[in-house]
């Protein structure tokens, strides 16, 4: 009997094209849960580039009309695969927080995600499929899938990023850090050529830069915008409230708030930042973004985190805060949020057009919630500490600290640590025997330019034969990606 493959396909289709390349090399039967809107939903009901066993559609088993809660289900549910649904509901961006269009109530949100997960065991129990395959879960809707999945031992891949530009594996979900298994620190590793050529801050922002950038695909997207159906508004959640004079109100307004908390930030952030001074640095992330919503769960108040790190600091100290330059893309913070920062009496905010390396560099120590700055700032020898938990917090020399309390001691020692770089090598070897090289920027920017005119409309229409050009066109790409799933099922 062949080996069946579940896939989880969202709006950027970059997998389909991976799962195209992998049916094409393997004997394997595909199956597919789309989590998509209703226009190219057309199309691939009626698709024939790939042949499936089976093809769901999220939101076709969702049902809203019923209110009424199944508790019982929902304790089982958490019992069953140790999952508290509140640490994810209360972070999810479309049923919570960060929702300019739609307020759910508590009843509303526990019977959606009661659905969902119905849903989800539903299809695994029929199904039953031998591999489960996505990309990293930026939502709570997928990354939920893949918590299930892996709870009941379905080998589920991951195509996850490293901490380098360009450098991907696929996570099974037994790749750890185990130092024993790698180099040593005279084995050959340059390590200051590595962190400048493997550095991800310049690419990310030049893709930051180009994502929505184009007006006259903003153009194009409005025009076919105004004169669509907007059918999802009530076959999708995530749409909800979303009718087109809400829609241009919310862009409209957004223009607006995002020129003035510019011009805010302009005028009150540090730009001429004196660098010859104790200081502690913290970079602010960008928000909404999974980093902070499922990475770090109990982190998404990033101005509790300032205050807290500015009453932990020695007294001959100042925190060092910057604006993320990403934030431009969600219309900046509001200004309130700038303004208690720069009440606190020993906190510097900086503006997001600073250079992040020359924070780093001069820093003495670098606090970071999820790592990214933390793991950079040891490549100069600056000692770190993380608020969670990371890929390279085995590290003897990365801090985590896990209580508020024991901040302020963890601070003052790792102010005196001494660190060396040659101590990363261990680590460097690690992600060149798990990883692979691949420029996935320029690859997604792609898929957003041809399929959703710049990242600006996701609701559009795939017509067959233009899409089959565009599949055909990346065809070494996907093949490149779907021979490294193919690796990791081998050595299953």
């Amino acid at each position: 009997m062949k080996k069946k493959i579940l896939a989880w396909i969202d709006a950027d289709l970059s997998h389909f094209g991976i799962l195209k390349s992998l049916e094409e090399k393997t004997q394997f039967t595909l199956s597919f849960i789309y989590d998509i809107t209703n226009t190219p939903k057309t199309f691939f009901k009626s698709q024939k580039i790939i042949p499936l066993e089976n093809s769901w559609f999220l939101y076709d088993n969702l049902n809203y009309n019923s209110q009424k809660i199944d508790m019982e289900y929902l304790e089982s549910f958490e019992k069953k695969y140790s999952i508290n649904l509140w640490t994810l509901l209360n972070n999810d961006r479309y049923l919570n927080n960060f929702n300019d269009f739609y307020h759910f109530s508590s009843c509303q949100i526990l019977f959606i995600t009661e659905q969902q997960i119905k849903f989800y065991e539903k299809i695994l129990d029929e199904y039953n499929p031998d591999y489960v395959v996505m990309a990293n879960p930026p939502l709570n809707a997928n990354y939920l899938f893949s918590i299930i999945c892996r709870s009941r031992n379905i080998p589920t891949l991951i195509l996850t990023p490293s901490r380098f530009l360009n450098k991907y594996y696929i996570d099974d979900g037994n790749v750890k850090l185990d130092l024993t298994q790698t180099g040593n620190s005279d084995d050959g590793i340059d390590l200051n050529s590595y962190h400048q050529k493997f550095n991800k801050t310049f690419e990310t922002k030049n893709f930051l830069k180009k994502f929505q950038s184009s007006k006259i695909s903003l153009l194009k997207a409005f025009f076919v915008y105004i004169f669509s159906d907007n059918n999802n508004l009530k076959t999708h959640y995530t749409y909800f409230g979303r009718n087109k004079i809400n829609v241009l109100s919310n862009f409209l307004a957004n223009s607006w708030k995002s020129k003035t908390r510019k011009n805010f930030i302009d005028k009150n952030l540090k730009m001429d930042v004196i660098l010859d001074q104790k200081y502690i640095y913290f970079p602010l992330h960008m928000e909404p973004e999974r980093t902070l919503l499922i990475d770090a769960p109990f982190h998404t108040n990033q101005l509790d985190i300032i205050k807290n790190l500015a009453k932990s600091i020695p007294i001959n100290y100042k925190l060092f805060v910057k604006e993320h330059p990403s934030m431009a893309h969600r219309e900046w913070r509001d200004v309130s949020f700038y303004k208690e920062i720069l009440s606190l009496p020993n906190v510097v905010l900086i503006h997001p057009s600073f250079p992040s390396d020359d924070l780093i560099k001069q820093s003495s120590l670098v606090i970071a919630i999820t790592g990214t700055a933390s793991f950079d700032a040891i490549f100069y020898n600056i000692p770190s500490i993380t608020l969670t938990k990371t890929d390279f917090s085995s590290l003897d020399f990365v801090t985590h600290c896990d209580s508020w309390d024991k901040l302020p001691n963890l601070i003052k020692k790792s102010l005196i640590q001494k660190i060396d770089k040659k101590m990363l090598s261990p680590y460097l070897h690690f992600i060149e025997q798990h990883c692979f090289d691949f420029e996935m920027y320029p690859f997604l920017q792609e898929h957003q330019d041809f399929l959703h005119y710049g990242g600006f409309l996701v609701n559009t229409k795939i017509i067959e034969k233009d899409f089959k050009l565009f599949l055909e066109s990346k065809k070494s790409q996907y093949d490149f990606l779907a021979q490294k799933y193919i690796e990791k099922i081998i050595l299953d």
